[in-house]
């Protein structure tokens, strides 16, 4: 068999190229590295030219932290309760929070 034929027994209608997996770099091209850990600053707020309303201002993440409904002695409860409890759900949705998001939650205050 050809290699311009397929299993089939058809002839394909452009030959098959083998391109390199990564493309080649013209040495005149600098590379150019991320910066890590800074944060982009607008130097003044954006306006609008019709009527001077601010429409962007330098929006800087916050610091966001998410009051949970229940205890950390409720939600290491809930962990082992059975699959039809709505509790159980919701520590669940908990714990694979607090692997992405991190230590960013203050668990309920026992009163």
């Amino acid at each position: 068999m050809a290699l311009t034929e397929t299993q089939t027994g058809e002839k394909e209608k452009l030959p098959l190229v083998e391109r390199p997996t990564l493309p080649e770099i013209p040495p005149e091209v600098e590379r150019v590295e991320a910066i890590a850990g800074e944060e982009i600053t607008l130097p003044k707020p954006i306006t609008d030219d019709s009527g001077g309303t601010v429409i962007l201002d330098n929006a800087t993440p916050q610091q966001v932290i998410i009051t949970l409904p229940i205890t950390e002695e409720e939600v290491q409860k809930a962990l082992h309760l059975k699959i039809i409890y709505s509790l159980r759900w919701l520590a669940e949705l908990i714990k694979r929070l607090s692997k992405i998001i991190g230590g960013k939650f203050v668990y309920k205050m026992r009163v």
